[in-house]
């Protein structure tokens, strides 16, 4: 009885004080009419600067536009000033290097001359002239809203295998918000000097086979769509894709080819690219060299007797790849497409969640990965809308993952 009582008060609270319960984790704004950045990072507490790192896809920060989604980041925790006997809010703003206006404005003080010893003044996250001493390397991680395995190992220059290793991953795909990941310490200061399986040093190593993102010189961007076809979700991507005039790359799974015939030919006939994403998602880490063939070979069948095209693009499933994977598909021919921006789609089924997961990694070149099935794709339909609009607005345009790499989609 107790435990549903204290369940219900939660509930009760979460319901009353929706802002407070999620505070702490990243939210999307949509920017209304008359707003400008200063506002909006005013309104939620948090500087300009924080607002426009959290924000890369920002091509001109100077310009927003209605509509337009900004992803927001907590605010941080105001730092704080207690006057000293003899001090003066000149004094105070001299010494934090924070103007009287805006301390007077974020403590409410009316009377610029009425502060006393022993006050506490709220001060701006930015505030102090001290030095911070040097991070020194964390030997965890905690998993925040959005992360992913490859996300973290890009982040902190350690791969998804030592990772995945040091904690006893057996699913890759399978990280909660709040987990704690052990970091080998010894790893994190400096590259790792012998894995070859990041996917900076893939394309480093394989820099005609095996791609992440297109050149940073450009404004164009790709749309790409893993594990289709479908026979309810990949239409209705097509439709959106259709309004808004925007080519697409759909990385297909053989085995649904055939069943799903009439989508498979009306991506093509609408002007997408299409590619191969093998005949049954296998982890290409855990089969050998023969089997890897016949899943791309079994594709390449069904793709051709229904298009009549003959693929040159390849993802592999669950970006699952090492130097033994990439040779083998190099010597099959085939380019290998990674990305730079995870929506998480198959995993939060959500509109804010998959723009949130997205947004801040878009830059010019980015390749975006997305998924038209299996499951529910209704999230990611709903979401599209928005965020081609909200790039379209920053000035990119959208093209197809041959186009961005300058490859030959098809043999």
């Amino acid at each position: 009885m107790k435990k549903n009582l204290r369940m219900l008060a939660i509930l009760l609270i979460i319901a009353l004080f929706p802002t407070a319960a999620f505070a702490q984790t990243d939210r999307v704004h949509r920017v209304a009419p008359g707003e400008a950045l200063f506002m909006i990072a005013q309104k939620y507490g948090i500087t300009i600067q924080e607002l426009v790192a959290k924000n890369g896809y920002l091509r001109n920060p100077n310009a927003i536009f209605p509509r337009q989604v900004l992803i927001v980041p907590p605010a941080s925790k105001p730092s704080v000033y207690t006057v000293q006997s003899g001090d003066s809010l000149f004094k105070i703003s001299q010494k934090v290097n924070v103007s009287m206006a805006t301390i007077a404005q974020l403590n409410n003080l009316s009377d610029w001359n009425q502060v006393h010893v022993g006050q506490v003044l709220s001060l701006p996250p930015s505030a102090g002239t001290s030095v911070p001493a040097a991070p020194t390397a964390p030997a965890t991680y905690t998993v925040k809203a959005g992360d992913t395995l490859y996300k973290i190992s890009q982040q902190l220059n350690i791969s998804m295998t030592i990772l995945a290793q040091e904690n006893n991953l057996t699913d890759w795909n399978q990280l909660r918000v709040g987990q704690v990941l052990k970091l080998p310490v010894a790893q994190i200061p400096q590259p790792e000097p012998t894995f070859l399986g990041t996917v900076s040093n893939m394309s480093a190593k394989y820099p005609d086979t095996f791609y992440s993102r297109g050149p940073s010189t450009t404004n164009k961007i790709a749309l790409t769509f893993d594990d289709g076809p479908d026979g309810l979700y990949t239409s209705q991507i097509l439709d959106v894709l259709k309004a808004h005039k925007v080519p697409s790359t759909f990385f297909l799974i053989g085995s649904k080819v055939e069943t799903h015939a009439r989508e498979v030919q009306r991506i093509v006939a609408e002007g997408h690219v299409i590619a191969n994403h093998t005949w049954s998602h296998p982890d290409l880490r855990k089969i050998d060299s023969a089997q890897l063939a016949a899943e791309f070979e079994q594709t390449e069948k069904a793709l051709e007797k229904v298009t009549g095209l003959k693929t040159a693009l390849m993802r592999p499933p669950y970006g699952g790849i090492n130097d033994g994977v990439i040779e083998n598909l190099r010597d099959l021919n085939y380019k290998v497409i990674n990305w730079s921006a995870d929506s998480m789609d198959w995993r939060d089924r959500n509109v804010d969640s998959i723009l949130i997961n997205t947004l801040p990694d878009v830059r010019n070149g980015g390749i975006l990965l997305f998924h038209s099935g299996p499951g529910d794709s209704a999230a990611t339909v709903a979401a599209l809308p928005e965020l081609i609009e909200t790039l379209k607005m920053q000035g990119y345009e959208f093209v197809t993952v041959d186009k961005l790499l300058n490859l030959k989609p098809y043999r």
